[in-house]
């Protein structure tokens, strides 16, 4: 998209349409949210306000590399967690959608940040197929400021959890550090006892061991990516919001089948801002219970 000057963005920053955004947004005397009333007012009693909603977002062709004989791949060293086998081909795959998140998470804090916002809450992350090949991804959030006085965070927090959550959070003395994204996939071939347990003739209820072991193993390596990248953000706990999983088959040639596996797991990394045996928070900031003469009219 050509910018005012006739150039075109060279995709380093933010797109001419966000930084238009910002400036509407500067201009602006109304500050936009995406939060519903409950949300705006539980963060308005730990002190937090909306300074307008941000969004990141990239459009990334991601080129499935994974087709191939997965024979003799019959365990965990099918796994791809970004820098996995490279028989299998599925870690550019997964560094491809890793990237994706990245970009659309690093955007809206640009966005954030460039409205002088200390956290972003409510963040929606959607993933879009435009085509065979071409993903969509997408973060989009309400930017809130503290109303505190003092020293700021470099970087504003991001959060999945709605404005509710993030103010019974800080009550108990927790804040929020930052969104938490793990991936992983892998591939098994279809051997012989995979095909007979599977099959229409088998005519039992059985388990298909070779499945379960793909699925199983996905999961775990996607948690224990997850976990680390939760630890990457200061966070000394983790709140999962989502756990996804998909299964899919190949057929890389004549009577031969591969069954592939993608798991995702996304959430909130969280820190604890007291060492005490209680949060130092108060719900007296919420509904005051000192018996006055006031409070008794």
């Amino acid at each position: 998209m050509p910018r005012s000057d006739g150039t075109t963005w060279d995709g380093v920053g933010l797109p001419p349409a966000a930084q238009d955004r910002l400036t509407r947004a500067a201009d602006s005397q109304a500050a936009g949210s995406l939060l519903s009333v409950p949300d705006a007012s539980a963060l308005a009693t730990v002190g937090f306000t909306p300074v307008g909603e941000v969004m990141g977002c990239i459009v990334e062709q991601v080129a499935w590399r994974g087709y191939g004989c997965g024979y003799g791949w019959t365990d965990s060293r099918t796994v791809a967690s970004g820098n996995g086998n490279r028989w299998a081909g599925l870690a550019p795959y997964v560094q491809a959608v890793y990237h994706g998140w990245e970009t659309a998470l690093r955007r809206l804090l640009m966005e954030a940040t460039a409205l002088g916002a200390d956290g972003v809450v409510g963040i929606q992350l959607t993933q879009k197929h435009l085509d065979l090949q071409n993903r969509e991804f997408v973060a989009l959030g309400t930017a809130v400021r503290g109303v505190a006085v003092g020293p700021r965070a470099k970087v504003p927090f991001t959060t999945d959890l709605n404005g509710t959550d993030v103010s019974k959070l800080l009550h108990a003395g927790w804040l929020p550090t930052g969104i938490a994204v793990g991936i992983s996939a892998g591939v098994r071939h279809d051997d012989y006892r995979t095909r007979n347990q599977a099959s229409w003739w088998n005519g039992s209820n059985t388990e298909i061991t070779g499945y379960t072991d793909l699925v199983s193993t996905i999961r775990h390596d996607a948690r224990t990516q997850f976990e680390r990248r939760a630890r990457a953000h200061g966070g000394e706990a983790v709140l999962v919001s989502s756990m996804g999983l998909h299964v899919w088959e190949n057929e890389p040639s004549d009577n031969h089948t591969d069954h592939y596996a993608e798991a995702s797991f996304i959430g909130t990394a969280a820190t604890a801002f007291h060492r005490g045996a209680t949060a130092p928070t108060s719900s007296l900031t919420v509904l005051p219970l000192n018996r006055t003469k006031e409070n008794r009219r």
